[in-house]
């Protein structure tokens, strides 16, 4: 396989690999909104969109970094990065790669970033429940400490709330 070959197919691993997170982005917020409008069947199938979209961001980072590699030991450079490698591919492939390489980053950050936003929601629902729960049932209110000595958050115990209510 040639440098070119290999930098197209790192260029086509890495379009890939972005396609994939565009899409786990676009499930997150399905996730999210699922979660925010309490529609249980779509948050189902949003967690089962994410976990396949998951697995091919798997698959396919392992394939850019197989071409990575590879075009690390066609280019001889031993240590190094991205751009380093990039450095030494002849234009336009140079080109071609740090773009792509950027995008890949943008597009990693966008799914951290909904994550985060989701687990904060989540976040917030659960301290607003346990703030309510404290109010309602004072007498777990009191801090309670495990077998090593630290402070521990009681567990909520299952409640049955009467209809009324």
């Amino acid at each position: 396989m040639t440098q070119m070959e290999t930098v197209l197919a790192l260029s086509s691993a890495m379009s890939a690999e972005i396609s994939c997170f565009e899409a786990y982005v676009a499930a997150q917020r399905s996730f999210t909104t699922a979660i925010r409008a309490r529609d249980w069947t779509a948050l189902q199938t949003a967690i089962g969109i994410q976990d396949e979209v998951a697995r091919a961001i798997a698959f396919k980072e392992g394939e850019r970094a197989e071409a990575f590699e590879l075009l690390r030991a066609k280019t001889g450079c031993d240590a190094g990065g991205m751009y380093q490698v990039a450095l030494l591919v002849p234009e336009p492939g140079r080109s071609e790669l740090t773009d792509l390489y950027r995008r890949l980053k943008l597009a990693a950050m966008r799914a951290k970033f909904e994550n985060a936003s989701a687990g904060d929601y989540a976040a917030a629902n659960r301290n607003l429940l346990r703030a309510v729960l404290e109010e309602l049932f004072p007498e777990k209110k009191h801090r309670m400490y495990g077998k090593s000595g630290k402070a521990i958050q009681p567990d909520l115990d299952a409640l049955l709330l009467n209809t009324a209510l």
